[in-house]
């Protein structure tokens, strides 16, 4: 070892917060955000998580604008729509539901493929935290479309819940959730 570095070496990782000085959300060894963590100590553990939700044929789906609506205002389906747009159709829909948990940040990353390539597809996704604040993330593709992978779509805190709505697509929503065992 150099002599000179062996001198002024303290044993910490280069960039970690003084002795003492543990910032919440960060680790408390390396001093990174929790969810960079590469170190692997028993505070900073991930999990990755999915949720895969299947488009079915045949399903109603109904007025998709209506049920975003109903979904992030807990209202009626009916409430604004009119007579053209709020006819029940029949298509390729799935819905799914996921508890969101972990000890800090989570960050969303959505993948979808369409079901019958010659119709469009339409991806939202719905997180509804703790202190009741609603974000909502949409994707519209014209029929044609391929596997599209978003990163970053919605980010949000332990304890939300997720909702995803697909028509026409097969989807998969993935997180990660940094917890100490």
């Amino acid at each position: 070892m150099n002599q000179a570095f062996a001198n002024r070496y303290t044993g910490a990782p280069p960039f970690a917060p003084p002795m003492g000085h543990h910032m919440p959300g960060h680790c408390r060894a390396c001093g990174q955000p929790s969810g960079q963590c590469q170190c692997g100590c028993r505070e900073c553990r991930k999990e990755s998580k999915e949720l895969l939700v299947e488009a079915a044929a045949g399903r109603q789906v109904g007025n998709i604008q209506a049920n975003v609506a109903s979904a992030l205002f807990k209202a009626d389906p009916a409430v604004g729509t009119n007579a053209a747009a709020g006819t029940t159709t029949t298509a390729a829909a799935g819905t799914g539901k996921a508890f969101i948990g972990g000890g800090c940040c989570v960050h969303l990353s959505v993948e979808y493929a369409p079901v019958v390539a010659t119709a469009a597809v339409i991806v939202i996704v719905l997180v509804h935290d703790s202190e009741g604040t609603t974000l909502a993330w949409m994707k519209q593709d014209p029929a044609g479309g391929h596997y599209v992978v978003k990163e970053n779509i919605v980010t949000t805190k332990p304890g939300a819940t997720l909702t995803v709505l697909a028509s026409n697509a097969t989807v998969r929503v993935r997180w990660c959730e940094v917890f100490s065992c």
